[in-house]
């Protein structure tokens, strides 16, 4: 690739008056740099859309539409937002197509299926993106309803997703093109998984319960283990009739989709805080920042350790919950750490019977 960094104005301006004889007057505001000047600013224009059009040919430095279209080299395409489904509750019956606006937030939700329950509706954000995962409370109506007392959302159905930024495409089409989908090998349940809404995670076991059979674990979009409704989703999705390949899965292959047990992780900590701040102060930025650590770690549950064989890894190391207080502001030491009670790493397990992601619990902190 070749280096534009150094074609600006000031340096184009410069080689210009170079190749002139210094027998001239070529001082500022001279006629001659005037007259060279709006050449060289049109040259460091020319530069810096050559400068994009050289990276935007190339996987690894295109961005935006470009690496659209260079994503279909392995056979891929963005993934768009997605909105999220929720359910409803209500103090009786409301019709399809209503339409309700969330109490906190910007977000109108509209009534799209009854659910199991007496007067229970799932609900679907009008608005695609991780907002909608964010309105359990009160709704008030949009659409008249005669009778209608109450309505809320009671929980996070399906979580909606934001468009995908370059950086997971990019890392998408470099896995498509160095491990290929295909015949129903692991990288091809990856891929057809992760396409559907509302999925932003997924672990695959072969051969897990014997021959044939295949464990697909998922995430949902918001980094927490999939509720009900999304592993039933996946698994009508991928493999309704066992074996019969009515769905994703090929013919034979016997396909088993869960969610992984949510590991609470309680941590104890001794700080040593700055002057003049207080422990009050502090613990909701400590808690964003041990939330920040372990929604890093789910980020990477889906990534293998190891491909032969193939295995997970998802365990909290001691050092980075300390390295996370110890970034905390207003945070100088952090000692005493423990993870469950213990001074030690958190071990969880990634197997084809037990899938772990660990989510943050009590946080117990005191001031030294």
């Amino acid at each position: 690739m070749m280096d534009f960094s150094q074609k600006t104005y000031g340096n184009l301006l410069g080689e210009m008056l170079g190749r002139i004889s210094d027998a001239y007057d070529k001082r500022d505001a001279s006629p001659i740099p005037t007259a060279l000047g709006p050449a060289a600013y049109a040259l460091e224009g020319f530069y810096l859309s050559l400068d994009r059009v050289q990276r935007d040919a190339f996987i690894a430095t295109a961005s935006g539409d470009a690496l659209d279209e260079l994503a279909v080299l392995g056979g891929l395409t963005r993934y768009a937002a997605s909105p999220a489904v929720v359910l409803g509750e209500f103090d009786g019956p409301v019709p399809l197509g209503a339409r309700f606006s969330a109490l906190e937030g910007e977000m109108n939700f509209t009534v799209t299926a009854a659910a199991q329950g007496p007067n229970q509706y799932r609900l679907t954000a009008e608005t695609p993106g991780t907002a909608g995962n964010h309105t359990v409370g009160q709704l008030l109506p949009i659409t008249a309803v005669d009778g209608l007392t109450s309505a809320r959302v009671t929980q996070v159905l399906i979580p909606g997703d934001d468009q995908e930024e370059d950086e997971a495409l990019r890392t998408r089409l470099v896995t498509a093109l160095n491990n290929p989908a295909f015949g129903g090998n692991v990288a091809s349940y990856r891929s057809a998984i992760l396409a559907l809404d509302g999925v932003g995670a997924v672990q695959v076991y072969p051969t897990w319960n014997g021959g044939g059979t295949v464990k697909c674990s998922v995430l949902g979009a918001d980094g927490l283990p999939g509720g009900e409704e999304l592993v039933e989703q996946v698994q009508t999705a991928v493999d309704p009739a066992p074996g019969q390949g009515l769905g994703l899965a090929p013919i034979g292959a016997k396909v088993t989709v869960t969610a992984p047990e949510a590991v609470a992780v309680n941590v104890s900590a001794a700080l040593t805080l700055a002057p003049g701040c207080e422990l009050e102060q502090i613990r909701p930025l400590a808690e964003a920042a041990l939330e920040s650590c372990l929604a890093e770690i789910r980020r990477d549950w889906d990534s293998p350790v190891s491909q032969n064989p193939l295995a997970y890894g998802a365990d909290v190391y001691l050092a980075r919950v300390v390295a996370a207080l110890m970034a905390t502001t207003g945070v100088l030491n952090a000692a005493q750490v423990t993870l469950n009670g213990a001074g030690e790493d958190l071990s969880l397990t990634q197997s084809g019977q037990v899938q772990q992601v660990p989510v943050l619990g009590e946080v117990t902190l005191r001031a030294l």
